[in-house]
């Protein structure tokens, strides 16, 4: 037996996208307005759907699984995945569901898309088919099991011949387009759009269950980041990235004198293109050293202006340190990264008493916003990280004072 929930799949995957198209006195009805909604989700799980995998993004472990007065209760973490149909599911808080206890010995924990309704209004409309409606649908989520186990799609190889391309660029292009010709012929719609969380057995003898060695994984998403490092770890591992076995003695390459030159010619090819590589990245920190300081001195001399009607010695702390930083800004701090990391160091104390002066003449939130930029730069410093790290930091530092919203006195507060 399996219990499992109606699949909400959209009956518009995969179909031309369409939106509505305002103009002055047009009548917008409730079909108008679903069908706004329908066309962003459509779009948004679309693109979802081609350019990220299905699976668990963050949390979602199941944490026990007990039988309790006859029934499965199940406990997971909270989480968030992306299902078969490009939709989000996102468990808020630790969660314990109740279902009906399996007949079997084993079952495999599944996550799945819901809607619920909410808020039952009137309908004023007496010609309308139901005296209420509900006013809210909230996204949330099923957890279900099945007996049998998921069936796992493929892994995904490729086909491509790469072993008479030199280039880089004609490499990568011959990959993405046998992945494309292989992959990419048809919608990449699921028929069951489910995130597996996990298999688990029932213990001989009694009602308590384990997590099962021999169940498949669970189903987890493969983001930007996690492809980007192993990619980057593959590169770095420059000694043998594959664990190829390699004998403590290798024979000496037989090979000819053409042979041998066409590899001194890489080699230094490839010590050229390092070093391009290498001014071209110093040449990116210089210019977002520039910038930073340009942006710091021209946010905190707005801010100081914004300010000098409601509070004298905050718009004076504020355009003190625009002063600071503009001073330094023509002394070519930003061509010396080690000075820039210093005269940020200093400058920190002056951004922590401003924060310190905004209580009555900012609002609370802008507030609190500046003074966690401002804790975040001084760990980066703390930290010891690189320029560049603490460049970005005091940017945010700046961003968090152009956005200080000046709490006006109302007449009763005078």
């Amino acid at each position: 037996m399996d219990y499992d929930s109606e699949q909400l799949e959209s009956d518009r995957a995969g179909s031309q996208l369409e939106k509505n198209r305002f103009f002055d006195g047009k009548l917008m009805t409730a079909g108008d307005m679903r069908a706004e909604q329908q066309y962003h989700a459509d779009r948004l799980e679309l693109v979802t759907r081609g350019t990220t995998s299905s699976g668990i993004l963050r949390g979602l472990g199941v944490q026990s699984v007990e039988t309790v007065d006859g029934d499965l209760v199940v406990s997971v973490d909270a989480g968030v995945a992306l299902d078969g149909a490009g939709r989000p599911v996102v468990v808020e808080t630790p969660t314990t569901r109740r279902l009906p206890a399996p007949d079997g010995e084993a079952c495999f924990l599944f996550l799945r898309f819901d809607e619920t309704a909410l808020e039952s209004v009137p309908v004023p409309n007496a010609n309308a088919t139901s005296e209420t409606e509900s006013n809210r649908i909230v996204e949330s989520f099923e957890l279900t099991y099945r007996e049998s186990p998921p069936d796992r799609e493929p892994f995904r190889a490729l086909d491509v011949d790469l072993s008479t391309v030199d280039d880089p660029s004609e490499l990568a292009g011959r990959i993405v387009a046998a992945y494309h010709d292989d992959h990419r012929t048809a919608d990449a719609n699921r028929e069951d759009t489910a995130v597996y969380l996990g298999g688990f057995e029932r213990q001989p003898e009694s009602d308590d269950w384990t997590r099962s060695e021999t169940a498949p994984r669970p189903e987890h998403g493969l983001d930007h980041d996690l492809l980007f490092a192993t990619l980057v770890d593959h590169i770095a591992d420059t000694e043998n990235p594959h664990d190829t076995e390699v004998d403590a003695e290798p024979p000496e390459p037989d090979l000819d004198p053409a042979e041998l030159e066409s590899i001194h010619e890489r080699v230094d090819y490839l010590q050229s293109e390092l070093a391009d590589l290498k001014d071209r990245q110093q040449t990116a920190s210089t210019h977002l050293l520039r910038k930073t300081l340009e942006t710091t001195v021209r946010r905190f001399r707005e801010t100081g202006e914004r300010l000098a009607d409601h509070d004298g010695s905050v718009s004076k702390a504020a355009t003190e340190i625009a002063d600071g930083v503009d001073a330094a800004r023509h002394d070519d701090l930003h061509t010396a990264p080690a000075q820039y990391v210093t005269t940020v160091a200093d400058l920190s104390p002056l951004l922590a008493d401003l924060g310190d002066q905004l209580v009555g003449t900012t609002r609370e939130a802008t507030a609190d916003r500046y003074l966690d930029t401002v804790a975040e730069l001084q760990s980066t410093l703390a930290a010891d990280q690189p320029a560049v790290e603490v460049a970005i930091a005091l940017d945010a530092v700046a961003e968090a004072a152009a956005d200080l919203e000046v709490v006006y006195q109302t007449a009763e507060n005078v």
